[in-house]
């Protein structure tokens, strides 16, 4: 994976150092070196962005227009010259050089919201592990783990962020759909540079009664969402344009959804790690994380049907370390963020 980045990288550099095929163009590698902006790519899907303080923008080859915080487009042309050099037109170059360079007071990215959605409740248990300790039937489920925990990284999160909302899908042992959970959490109002955060809890369970440990997952990057671009709040009515749009800020949300992961995973270890191993940060289009229209993880915080973590999953100190965890990573998150 390191090789491969550093391939990238390269391969980065030397695309933008090559010169403009016209006097009137302008190079990536001058953009870059006027504004101090850092650049990622997608060499796959051919989608770059140029970032540089809070402010990001979003372009690909062969488009009339760029993004600037998922929220404004710009007219831009950008082509690709005969020796595979990136050159952008002089006047949509100076509109990005412009949006680039520091501002006297640049509008800070927020995260105005964190949406906890504890899995599962009411007719639908989740899983569920028995275990026979000491002759005795020792039974836990997922749904009132997942609750448990929940509550309790709400009132952290509540603590150290009373300016933003802290929201959960359900409160009480209650049935919800895939559907109204994700619907809830998009409907929350925010404005053009503000977020939400979805962080879906739950437990795990495997027929390998050996298999424990935390893991992370996000939105499997090839996994393509509708309707992540408001029309109306861009100015865009050409299906094309939107398309691309649309393209652009699902990669933002695929690199903030794995930096939120991350950032969770390493939070659960550091509380946990002495007792549960880390599994990673996994890709799966899991309901909740692709109809969520925003950055979205899915937290699985143990295996109910490992006697060693079903035990730990119903001590109150090992949930509140669980909780504490998650906690952690999603205000690492937030600082990285909005900083």
């Amino acid at each position: 994976m390191k090789l491969c980045a550093i391939a990238v990288t390269l391969f980065l550099f030397a695309l933008g150092a090559l010169p403009a095929a016209d006097a009137r163009e302008t190079t990536l590698d001058q953009i870059m070196t006027e504004t101090g902006a850092r650049l990622q790519w997608d060499p796959m899907r051919e989608v770059g962005a140029l970032w540089r303080g809070n402010t990001r923008i979003s372009f690909r080859p062969g488009a009339d227009s760029a993004l600037v915080n998922a929220s404004e487009q710009i007219a831009v042309r950008v082509s690709r010259g005969e020796d595979g050099g990136l050159s952008f037109d002089h006047d949509g170059a100076e509109r990005i050089i412009a949006r680039l360079r520091p501002q006297a007071a640049p509008e800070q990215r927020r995260v105005a919201a964190i949406f906890i959605d504890p899995g599962h409740g009411g007719r639908d248990p989740g899983t569920i592990g028995r275990h026979r300790i000491d002759g005795e039937l020792f039974e836990i489920q997922e749904k009132q783990i997942v609750l448990d925990v929940s509550h309790r990284l709400a009132r952290l999160l509540e603590t150290a962020f009373p300016d933003r909302q802290v929201v959960m899908s359900r409160s009480d042992d209650r049935f919800l759909t895939l559907e109204q959970r994700t619907a809830l959490a998009n409907a929350i109002p925010l404005e053009h540079n503000e977020t939400v955060l979805f962080v879906s809890i739950h437990a795990n369970a495997s027929l390998n009664s050996r298999a424990r440990g935390v893991e992370v997952w996000y939105l499997t990057p090839e996994f393509r969402r509708r309707d992540l671009i408001d029309p109306s709040r861009v100015g865009v009515s050409d299906p094309g344009v939107l398309t691309i749009l649309n393209t652009m800020r699902e990669e933002e949300f695929t690199i903030e959804s794995v930096l939120l992961a991350r950032n969770i995973l390493a939070g659960l270890y550091s509380e946990v790690g002495a007792h549960s191993p880390n599994r990673g940060i996994k890709q799966e289009a899991w309901y909740v994380v692709r109809e969520a229209r925003m950055p979205s993880v899915l937290v699985e915080l143990g295996f109910v049907t490992n006697q060693e973590e079903a035990l730990n999953l119903a001590d109150d100190a090992y949930l509140q370390r669980l909780a504490h965890g998650i906690y952690n990573g999603i205000v690492n998150f937030v600082a990285g963020f909005e900083n």
